[in-house]
Order: C-alpha cells, then structure tokens, then sequence
C-alpha cells in the first residue's frame, strides 16, 4: 500500500471526517447537557427560596387574626426573604434610577419583590376579608413570577429528551372515568368559604 497514493489520502480523510463528526455530536451533547445542569442548579436555589417565602405567605394569610405584634417574627422572616429575593430579582435599569443608593438597591425593584413587599405591608394591616383575599392574589402573582421563569412544562420535556422518561402523567379531574376515582376527590371543590 503506498502512503501517497489517492487511495489511502482519501481514507484517511474519510475516518478523520467521522472521528471529528463523532466528536462533534458528543461535545453539543455536552455541551447540552452541562446548559441543563447551570439551568437545574439555578432553578433549584430559587425554588427553594420560593417554597421559603411561599411558605411565610401562607402561615401569615391562615394566621391573620393575629395582631401585628403576634406577626412580627414572621414579618421579620418575609423581610430577610425580600432581601435574599434581590439576588434572583435585582432591579430593573439601575442606572436610570437612585444613583444615590448601594448598588443592590439601584433602578426599579422588579414585580416579584414588588407582589412580596406588597404583601408585607398587608400583613400590617388590620384583617380584613378583603385584605386576606388580596394577600392570597399577592402570593398567587408571585408564584405566577417564579412558575414563567422555571417553566415546569419546558424542564419536564428537556428532562425527557435527555433521559428519555416524562416524570408527570398528563391527567385532569376531567381525565378520570372511573365513579369511584371522581368521589374521592369530588371534595376538593368545597372551600372553606363554602362550608359557612
């Protein structure tokens, strides 16, 4: 075989071809896979500070009969979270707004810490029915914030792309055919206001 022949140039640039196309395939998968994984950790710190203040929210909404000063350690809590939230949320054009200010506090707070210091200052309210309905919205804006930017139904089908498996079943209420499948859940549509 004679190493200058055409023959065995246009071999060894054929193998070269599939060795680098090969190669390619296996870095863009990398490559996607490691977007995936910045992507997961991000997602996982901020749903974890948001099942933090999801959870303050709530326990102040159940437990608004109490006063203010009852509130107060958990309306402490909901402040150091709004805190925290400006590291998922820093504000919007800094350098058009409070150039006198700290860095973090520069420009206009973004709606997610918006709907939570809303919500502080609801809670230092009397209680109402009215405020507590509107503290319900609050947190109901603020988890609509947090559901646009994880998007759970984007993060399932990445997942399934890359795993090869769907992790939800795609069923409603409407979905069920089964008598007894519908009566075990028919109570969910009794609220507390109904049972008045």
């Amino acid at each position: 075989m004679n190493l200058g022949s055409t023959e065995v140039t246009n071999l060894i640039s054929y193998v070269a071809l599939i060795v680098s196309a090969t190669l390619a395939i296996f870095y863009l998968r990398d490559r996607s896979h490691a977007k995936y994984a910045i992507e997961r950790d991000y997602c996982n710190q901020l749903l974890t500070w948001h099942a933090s203040v999801v959870d303050l929210l709530i326990e102040l909404c159940v437990s608004s009969g109490r006063n203010v000063e009852e509130k107060h350690p958990s309306l402490i809590k909901l402040s150091s979270l709004i805190e925290q939230g400006r590291f998922y949320f820093p504000n919007i054009a800094p350098e058009n707004y409070g150039q006198d200010k700290p860095p973090a506090y520069r420009g206009y707070r973004n709606i997610a810490l918006d709907f939570l210091v809303a919500s502080y200052n609801l809670h230092h309210k009397p209680h109402t029915e009215a405020n507590r309905k509107q503290a319900i919205n609050l947190q109901r804006q603020f988890t609509s914030v947090v559901f646009e930017i994880v998007r759970p139904s984007d993060r399932l089908s990445t997942i399934r792309k890359l795993t090869d498996k769907y992790f939800v079943k795609n069923l409603s209420i409407e979905d069920l055919e089964r008598r007894e499948q519908i009566d075990a859940v028919s109570h969910m549509w009794d609220t507390p206001e109904s049972r008045d």
